[in-house]
């Protein structure tokens, strides 16, 4: 039970980690953009 609730909360955290990294790369891409 606490095995398999570790690895699901590690999953979710692998995947809020990935979007969260595709947002900063966005929005690190338009504020670069936006300074020029």
């Amino acid at each position: 039970m606490s095995k398999e609730t570790l690895e699901i909360s590690v999953m979710v955290d692998q995947s809020f980690d990935m979007s969260f990294n595709l947002i900063d790369g966005v929005l690190g891409t338009l504020l670069n953009w936006l300074s020029k």
